[in-house]
């Protein structure tokens, strides 16, 4: 089976998370470095981040140790890989001058501010290849960062970033799963949840006959500068006629609001690929789940569902209704 399954924790948006992808709020980027069968070399000017002057490293097979500071604070700066590791650095896109940890095996990459409390800015990132003969030939990958405590915080950055996947032969798995702080403004996501499962045979690409499930969960605080009540799209509108409860749910500033979306397709005929049975659900809740903000007691849900073709009536494929308040982009089945 090929199983592809990401998870991001992104406060801001579902967003999948590639090895060295910088984080502000961390002292400098992470991937500043390359290693040669497990000599870890930092890069910069001299070895050091741009801004920052760096101590002398206490260094070993995949391991690197040392302080560097930016005049103000002091952090120590932590990287271990396996042993024998080489990362070279991507040489285009985003992350063009970064470690490329595609194929590592595991990297780990941490700041700790001295005397800066229990913080820390972490990036990890674990492989696992699929095997070339044998029962399992699937695959793992997993990254993930991590901003603790309030020298690492910022109102953009996610406290968590998590992105895994598994690959085998038959199925396709994507997660995202991002975390924010809640006591962020400006409608800052607090939990992003992203995950599109693909039944693919023989591990080919998935094309759009495929059967199919997503799931897509976003949590947001309302910024606490509005104050006239605001709405969430009517799914008693939605299209086609389904399963409705519940009525429009309406909001102010500082509430928490929440949209959560499944679209599915399987297939319900094991020698017939074409019989699908289609399904899809939607809702929209203020302070759901018995979470009140502190500036009011309300709290409600509208939800909708269908088995019919999912986003029929609105834009194929796409959630039956949205609003922009969740992100300009909204996810597609």
């Amino acid at each position: 089976m090929r199983i592809p399954n990401t998870v991001l924790l992104t406060m801001g948006s579902a967003m999948l998370i590639s090895s060295g992808v910088a984080m502000a709020a961390a002292p400098t980027s992470f991937g500043q470095y390359t290693a040669t069968a497990g000599i870890i070399s930092p890069t910069g000017t001299g070895g050091c981040p741009s801004g920052f002057t760096c101590g002398a490293a206490i260094t070993g097979d995949g391991f690197l140790q040392r302080q560097i500071t930016d005049g103000t604070n002091t952090y120590f700066q932590t990287i271990i890989l396996d042993k024998n590791s080489n990362v070279p650095l991507y040489t285009t896109g985003p992350n063009s001058g970064l470690a490329n940890l595609d194929n590592a095996t595991f990297a780990d990459e941490s700041f700790v501010q001295q005397g800066g409390g229990t913080g820390i800015a972490d990036s990890n990132h674990v492989f696992s290849p699929a095997a070339t003969s044998g029962p399992d030939l699937s695959s793992f990958t997993s990254d993930a960062k991590i901003l603790v405590g309030t020298q690492f915080k910022s109102a953009t950055d996610n406290l968590i970033d998590v992105t895994q996947t598994i690959n085998d032969t038959s199925t396709l798995t994507n997660v995202s799963f991002n975390l924010q702080d809640a006591s962020t403004d400006n409608s800052q996501p607090i939990i992003t949840i992203d995950s599109t499962v693909y039944l693919v045979p023989g591990g080919t690409t998935p094309v759009a006959t495929d059967p199919r499930q997503r799931f897509y969960l976003k949590q947001l605080k309302a910024d606490s500068a509005i104050t006239t009540t605001q709405t969430l799209p009517d799914l008693a509108t939605a299209t086609p006629a389904g399963t409705l409860t519940g009525t429009q749910v309406s909001y102010t500033g500082n509430d928490i609001i929440q949209v959560l979306w499944l679209g599915q397709t399987v297939q319900t005929d094991n020698t017939d690929p074409t019989v699908i049975q289609p399904f899809g659900y939607e809702s929209f809740g203020v302070n759901p789940n018995g979470v009140v903000a502190p500036a009011t007691t309300t709290s409600a849900t509208q939800t909708y569902s269908t088995q019919q073709a999912v986003g029929t009536g609105t834009s194929s494929g796409n959630p039956f209704l949205w609003d922009t308040v969740f992100g300009t982009t909204q996810p597609v089945f």
